[in-house]
């Protein structure tokens, strides 16, 4: 297997009926406040490191940040949510629940080969891939994952979920709401969760 990891919209990713594609999506709101701290903390890639979060946020809004607009990108990506080989994954959930998340991706990969793999030798496998994959690893060196951030706001901040109360208005999560409503169905917003609709 070759493992591509990438922000690139999905109609810019290469595809073979071969290829497996998971996609991950994160409510717009945590999105948006996770991505305004990414900007603040390279000022070498963005200069943006005394900006404010209300101009950020109406950039995100209207598309005018890295990987262009977040609903358009996360549309064309949710249009193939049914294909038989793309995964279409919610953050949160990964947040909520990470054995499922990671069982999940495993069934998808090879149903037949990985989650036995996984679960073998009293889940042995399984754990280390929690280990590695959580908040707190991460976090031990942030040089595995970008450039040095001395100064600046840790590469791995939280993760969390619902965290976007700390920067953001009723207002602006209103016009993200609207947003939504716009770019999608009420089933799709219940598809995505509960996150994603009032």
């Amino acid at each position: 297997y070759r493992l591509i990891k990438t922000h690139l919209p999905y109609d810019m990713v290469p595809q073979n009926k071969k290829g497996k594609y998971i996609f991950v999506v994160r409510n717009p709101k945590d999105c948006v406040v996770s991505f305004y701290h990414h900007t603040v903390g390279f000022p070498r890639h963005y200069n943006f490191a005394d900006g404010h979060f209300d101009t950020y946020f109406n950039l995100f809004l209207n598309g005018q940040v890295d990987h262009g607009d977040y609903f358009d990108f996360t549309r064309k990506a949710l249009n193939h949510k049914d294909d038989p080989n793309v995964l279409f994954l919610r953050y949160e959930n990964g947040r909520a629940n990470p054995r499922e998340y990671v069982l999940q991706i495993a069934k998808f990969l090879n149903e037949d080969i990985y989650p036995a793999k996984l679960l073998a030798d009293n889940e042995r496998l399984l754990n280390l891939v929690l280990d590695h994959s959580s908040l707190d690893s991460m976090k031990k060196d942030p040089t595995r994952w970008c450039s040095d951030r001395t100064g600046y706001q840790p590469f791995i901040r939280r993760g969390s979920t619902g965290g976007w109360r700390e920067l953001m208005s009723v207002d602006q999560a209103d016009k993200l709401q609207e947003r939504l409503e716009e770019v999608f169905s009420k089933e799709e917003l219940e598809f995505l969760g509960e996150l994603y609709h009032k």
